[in-house]
């Protein structure tokens, strides 16, 4: 009890990745799976051959390679010492 929230999120996320993976899969062997209906499939498709998924995914592909090491700071503007604070109470 009362940790409904961070196992819902925990399964969120791996799900969201897990998803993203299929759908990576799906789209470099450029055939569907049997889940996808064709309407969709050829949406799809369309959505990844325009100009803005394919920069998107060259800027994805440049930080993804980078020397930095990932995200050197992902509080976003709450400070170390108030995330901290939070996780505490």
């Amino acid at each position: 009890r009362g940790y409904e929230h961070r196992i819902y999120e925990s399964w969120r996320m791996r799900a969201a990745k897990r998803l993203r993976e299929i759908m990576h899969g799906i789209r470099n062997k450029g055939a569907p799976h049997g889940w996808i209906r064709e309407d969709l499939w050829a949406r799809l498709v369309e959505f990844w051959q325009q100009e803005d998924f394919k920069k998107l995914k060259q800027v994805n592909k440049r930080n993804r390679a980078s020397s930095t090491g990932g995200s050197l700071h992902t509080g976003g503007s709450t400070t170390y010492e108030a995330t901290r604070e939070r996780m505490v109470s």
